[in-house]
């Protein structure tokens, strides 16, 4: 870092500091006063240990089960309303994906083929796919942690981002339960609910989850008048909990997911670059898009539709082998089944359509053991293994005939990937004094990938693809990786309810390979990623724990980053996609959590965040094009504010919460120039910008206890100022783009009751 960054993130933290400590409610941390008095204490695992937040020497924001409710966070996505220096897009092209970024570090494409570079753990169960489930819905949860930096140590080769960590309540051995009603507008119908209890007293728990969603949608589509964006899902998931002993504790969990939503909505946003814009592809009928379009109305012709059903099971065993030693058994298993049928080109008009189906199975297994040594030292290792397969294909519809191919051709896409994923970790943390910690910790991973493509036609006419004439063509790779990835963190507690770490950490992201290839020569393998992260903290709490103050400034330097780009082939002036390894990228920032209580019942909190991010070397074509292009989804700046108070009238408590999260503007896209200007042969499309925005969220509510029953009414409203802009940008080569809308304002009545 130079001098110049240096100074400049010494004074942003320092301004931070008093900005904290002036102004506590410009910022905020997850988690409320216990009846305005102080400030509870949060309890965290994200060092694979249960720990007090404010001891861990790591950036992490945690949201309670109580605290999402009253937040309306209803899936991961919710999630960017608390957390500074976070981006969730769902995807507008798979079906409950998203792309997840943390401090600008995440996996732009959709595709499968590539890893996720921040890890989704559910019970301790890691998603080794960067799309399947990843915007789950928050249902029946205890906690949620947003874990920033790498956390490969821990966590596993593809976290070099963080990891977003869901823990859910075990079954209790004492009756209880929980439900809750929404209606709104769309048609909205949410119930959700939770039961537990015992079947063999003290042996044997049991708890069942379920959730019913369904809405009218938000869009109307010109095309027929169907409403599009609908939604209709089903979630069911039983766990049962053993305790043979005092020592023992088995728990199985199993989650059933069915979704036959409607998805794919997808709007034109074609211009003098693309071809069909220019009249070329549609026979000289000009499709460009309308700059003043109805971002409620899309307007395509053919129909969509999806099916897809998961199956999740885990089994977790804990045992207690004397009073300092703890190991743990995780085993976890996912199959993931899909069709779908998709409209990409946004237009009225049969252009390009196609028919997907998808199975992803994922297998994990992982033995860990916690050792208290002595009062002083402390160890943490194991052993893991996931195996992640999948296949999909495609059926596509697309005007062949311009191409020279015969009327009615569809071409046939058949692709697989099996990833093997072994990793041995170690970590320990040794008190020096009773103030000063250190920690030293390190994981080797290695990674294997198989990849094959094929594609093909109905009908004999030559190849679609210049760079694979012929019918039938197919391409193999397989390649093996390995890495070795330390952590360093020191930490200091000059009293209690302060404490200062300095930590270094290094992450990894396997190499692998392009599902968007069409030839041994296109699919690669591309290198793996490898990043080093430098991160200085602050935990504090102040004013007998009525205010909170947590700050972090880092520096990550990036190496071989991989980058998905459509491309010319300059040996057939043809259009592929390719990855690419910049060279060098450099992220740096600070981040902001505060929360402050200065009243019963008032609650001020907030977030802040800041982040530079650039390419110092990145060569595409012979052309360094680190000064002309930006890295994507990383914005300079998030901000959000929170108030909430609660009071009671009689025996009846009323809440009211506003929120309100700002982000600045940043690029979704990147990809060559194809109008023919300079000097960079690659550009952030200014099509591809998410124009800075606004989000405001409110609730109002009334609980009212009788006896252990507790009643609950609420009125909500997210979006309440109706913010509509595009939120995803897709070009397919140089032939067309669409894009994808976020939501409109909703509003509605909640009815709860727990017990």
């Amino acid at each position: 870092m130079s001098v110049r960054h240096a100074s400049v993130l010494a004074s942003v933290l320092g301004f931070t500091s008093m900005l904290a400590l002036a102004a506590p409610a410009l910022s905020q941390e997850a988690g409320t006063a216990a009846a305005g008095d102080g400030l509870n204490t949060i309890v965290v695992t994200a060092q694979r240990t249960t720990q007090n937040l404010q001891d861990v020497p790591i950036a992490v924001t945690v949201v309670s089960g109580e605290e999402l409710a009253k937040r309306q966070i209803l899936d991961v996505k919710g999630l960017e309303m608390v957390t500074p220096n976070l981006v969730i897009n769902p995807n507008a092209v798979s079906a409950g994906g998203a792309n997840i970024f943390i401090r600008g570090i995440g996996t732009a494409d959709f595709d499968r083929t590539f890893s996720p570079a921040v890890s989704l753990v559910v019970d301790g169960v890691i998603f080794g796919s960067s799309i399947a489930g990843q915007l789950l819905n928050v249902v029946d949860v205890e906690r949620l942690e947003v874990l920033r930096g790498p956390q490969g140590t821990l966590f596993g080769a593809n976290s070099i981002g963080g990891v977003i960590n869901i823990t859910r309540p075990k079954p209790k051995d004492e009756f209880g339960g929980n439900a809750q009603l929404t209606l709104g507008n769309y048609g909205e119908f949410n119930v959700r609910g939770a039961i537990t209890g015992p079947i063999v007293p003290g042996k044997i728990d049991a708890r069942l989850a379920i959730n019913r969603v369904t809405n009218d949608g938000q869009f109307v589509n010109q095309f027929d008048g169907r409403r599009r964006g609908f939604a209709d899902l089903w979630l069911v998931s039983p766990s049962l909990r053993f305790t043979p002993s005092d020592d023992v504790e088995v728990l199985l969990t199993y989650d059933y997911l069915q979704n036959r939503g409607d998805w794919g909505v997808l709007f034109n946003r074609s211009n003098q670059t693309e071809l069909m814009c220019l009249g070329i592809l549609l026979t000289t009928i000009p499709r460009c898009a309308d700059p003043n379009q109805d971002l409620t109305r899309p307007n395509q012709d053919t129909p969509t539709f999806l099916n897809s059903v998961t199956h999740s099971a885990s089994l977790t065993t804990n045992i207690a082998a004397g009073d300092d030693v703890n190991i743990t058994a995780i085993t976890g298993f996912n199959l993931f089944r899909e069709e779908k049928q998709t409209d990409f080109d946004g237009v009225p008009i049969p252009v390009f359509a196609s028919i997907q189906p998808v199975t992803e199975r994922q297998f994990m297994q992982e033995f860990r053991a916690n050792w208290r040594v002595n009062d002083r030292l402390t160890l943490l290792g194991g052993l893991f293994g996931q195996f992640v397969s999948y296949k999909d294909g495609a059926n596509s519809l697309f005007v062949f005939d311009l191409l020279g191919f015969p009327p009615n051709t569809v071409e046939v896409v058949d692709r697989q990937q099996d990833t093997y994923s072994f990793g041995a970790y170690l970590t320990g943390t040794y008190r020096l004094t009773d103030q000063l910690g250190l920690s030293l910790g390190g994981r080797y991973t290695y990674e294997y990938k198989e990849f094959t493509y094929r594609n093909g036609f109905n009908q004999v006419g030559g190849g679609f693809f210049p760079d694979a004439p012929g019918f039938n063509n197919e391409a193999n790779g397989s390649q093996g990786w390995s890495q070795f990835t330390p952590r360093v963190a020191l930490d200091f507690s000059p009293r209690e309810g302060v404490l200062t770490y300095l930590s270094w950490s290094q992450g990894f992201k396997s190499g692998g390979f392009n599902g968007r290839g069409n030839s041994t020569e296109t699919i690669g393998p591309y290198d793996p990623e490898l990043v080093n992260t430098y991160e200085l903290g602050l935990k504090s709490e102040w004013l007998d724990r009525t205010l909170r103050v947590n700050l972090a400034g880092f520096l990550t330097d990036y190496t071989n980053k991989q980058e998905e780009i459509i491309r010319r082939n300059p040996a057939t002036n043809a259009t592929i996609t390719t990855v690419t390894n910049a060279s060098s990228v450099r992220y740096w920032g600070v981040e902001a959590e505060v929360v402050a209580v200065p009243a019963r019942g008032l609650t001020l909190s907030g977030t802040g965040g800041y982040l530079n991010a650039r390419y110092r070397d990145f060569i595409f074509d012979n052309f360094d094009v680190y000064n002309s292009v930006r890295p994507r989804n990383a914005p300079a700046l998030q901000l959000s504010g929170t108030i909430q108070y609660e009071t009671k009238i009689g025996a009846v408590g009323i809440d009211a919460l506003v929120t309100y999260r700002w982000t600045d503007s940043y690029f979704f896209h990147m990809g060559p120039r194809f109008d023919g200007g300079g000097p960079s042969p690659l550009i952030n499309d200014p099509r591809g910008e998410i124009a800075a925005y606004g989000l405001l969220d409110a609730q109002l509510g009334a609980t009212l206890p009788m006896g252990k029953t507790e009643l609950r009414a609420s009125l909500y409203g997210r979006n309440l100022t109706n913010e509509r802009f595009f939120s995803a940008f897709n070009p397919v080569a140089n032939l067309w783009a669409n894009g994808a809308v976020n939501l409109g304002r909703t509003y509605g009545v909640r009815l709860g009751v727990s017990f």
